[in-house]
């Protein structure tokens, strides 16, 4: 077949356009994916498996595919089909202890069947194949459970996980052999008939990890124990995984790429997370290398760090109420003279390791708080105490390396008045809920001159310590006879932790 020349002018001008469109019609078909939308049903009694800590991290782990809009509640005893309507997936991490007080009502359990046999998607965690040992059809729903005299595993330990079906859609690329580390390895579950469930991985329980302390038959050096697996329910999907013990154990790339690949199965039959490059198949050792940060030369930032004062201008800093800082900029230094204002940075954070050197004046003839005085705010509200402390007594909760009005340092380890001196501060914000109430303090370990002062000191909560906030350098004046006094900083930094 033959074309003219118009013909062959307007087929490009078709393929030009089709080119010219294919990118922005691929990215709106990407933000258009409508996302998982997911209940996380979990509460009950702790005992050994803390929920109020692993249930914030498997929420995370899923909304940060960027797959899964995720719902909790720690309150399901009463729920029935309509509260399940609106999602796609539940996962489960709920275990009530035997006891009749945590049990789900009978219209909760039907809902929960219904809600899966009608086609929808279920996640079954951990230690909720250990729940409601009076129901047997959670039996066939899980697969596999934690029962009496079915169910042991020995001390947490690293182990290897073997994929038996690199064909699965959840396995489908991953390496065939990867760790998991500190974990614990559940064996001699209570299964459901062969044929009834579809092993996708394994781990070896190595029967010398017992010491000879299990409470169940351990026959031979080991076993080969199912670790994942799926099954079919009704028309739904169920993921069971039994890795994740812990806070810990659930942030590992093993759990974290098994748990959400499977989520997404669960939920749609299909899998379209990508796979870390150290867990892919025909990774290398080199692929499993720790992300690799420079640290900086003498004094300098690691390659990582956020700098907060570039030794130029203030930029990067104002007042509580937004305006310029008062504080001054010169020979790479910060000048913060009495009456210039808290210096707040524009940057917002919460977990971080922090860096910031600092010089206080002599001032002989003060004393007490009335030495060259200032403070390191953590998110504007938990203060780190800089106070000239050598050879100056005051109350303990005041001096250099104190969480101030709250611990006294371990030592003093404060330098001379006019010397740089340096604090470097690791400090974990809150875990805190929906609702900004604390659910797991938050702590800072503190080094003074490179000496530990403050060891994981757990904080006093205050409200605002659940979101984002800047760190602020305190103007110790406002008050009748402030003596004048300039606080000097420099090489300011911070590394986010979360």
């Amino acid at each position: 077949m033959t074309y003219n020349r118009q013909q062959v002018t307007d087929m490009f001008r078709i393929i030009a356009l089709v080119l010219f469109c294919a990118p922005a019609l691929i990215a709106q078909a990407r933000t258009t994916t409508p996302k998982i939308k997911t209940l996380l049903v979990t509460g009950g009694p702790v005992g050994g498996h803390d929920w109020q800590t692993v249930s914030p991290l498997l929420k995370k782990a899923l909304e940060e595919t960027g797959r899964f809009d995720v719902r909790v509640t720690e309150e399901f005893r009463g729920a029935g089909p309509e509260t399940l309507a609106p999602y796609d997936l539940v996962v489960l991490n709920y275990y009530d202890a035997r006891n009749k007080d945590y049990a789900w009502s009978e219209q909760t359990r039907n809902a929960l069947l219904g809600y899966v046999r009608s086609g929808k998607g279920l996640v079954m965690y951990h230690f909720s194949t250990a729940a409601f040992l009076d129901w047997p059809e959670y039996e066939k729903l899980s697969g596999a459970n934690w029962r009496p005299n079915n169910g042991h595993h020995s001390a947490a330990h690293d182990f290897t996980v073997e994929v038996k079906d690199p064909a699965h859609p959840i396995t489908k690329g991953l390496r065939l052999k990867f760790g998991q580390p500190g974990d614990e390895l559940y064996a001699n579950l209570k299964w459901q008939p062969e044929g009834s469930f579809h092993v996708l991985a394994t781990a070896w329980d190595d029967h010398k990890l017992y010491q000879g302390k299990a409470r169940q038959p351990i026959p031979g050096d080991g076993l080969q124990q199912p670790m994942l697996w799926t099954l079919d329910y009704g028309q739904g999907r169920v993921f069971a995984t039994v890795l994740g013990h812990d806070g810990p154990a659930v942030k590992t790339p093993a759990f974290v790429t098994t748990f959400t690949r499977g989520a997404e199965w669960a939920a749609t039959g299909n899998v379209t997370l990508p796979i870390p490059p150290r867990l892919a198949e025909g990774a290398t050792p080199a692929d499993e290398q720790p992300r690799v940060v420079t640290p900086g030369a003498g004094s300098q930032p690691p390659s990582d760090a956020v700098v907060l004062f570039n030794g130029r201008d203030m930029s990067g800093w104002t007042r509580a109420d937004g305006s310029p800082s008062g504080c001054t900029a010169a020979n790479a230094e910060m000048h913060c003279r009495t009456g210039a204002g808290d210096a707040y940075t524009t940057a917002m954070f919460r977990s971080a390791q922090i860096h910031l050197e600092f010089f206080i004046p002599d001032m002989p003839n003060q004393k007490g708080q009335l030495k060259g005085n200032s403070g390191v705010y953590l998110q504007g509200l938990t203060e780190i105490q800089l106070l000239d402390s050598f050879n100056n007594p005051t109350y303990p909760t005041g001096v250099a390396g104190a969480v101030y009005d709250q611990y006294p340092p371990l030592v003093n380890a404060a330098r001379k008045p006019a010397e740089w001196s340096a604090y470097d501060i690791v400090y974990h914000a809150p875990r805190c809920n929906e609702k900004g109430q604390e659910l797991a303090p938050g702590s800072v370990t503190l080094f003074l001159n490179g000496v530990l002062v403050q060891d994981h000191a757990t904080l006093r909560f205050r409200k605002g310590m659940c979101g984002a906030a800047p760190m602020m350098l305190q103007d110790h004046s406002g008050f009748k006879d402030a003596p004048d006094t300039t606080m000097k900083f420099r090489n300011l930094w911070y590394r986010p932790l979360e």
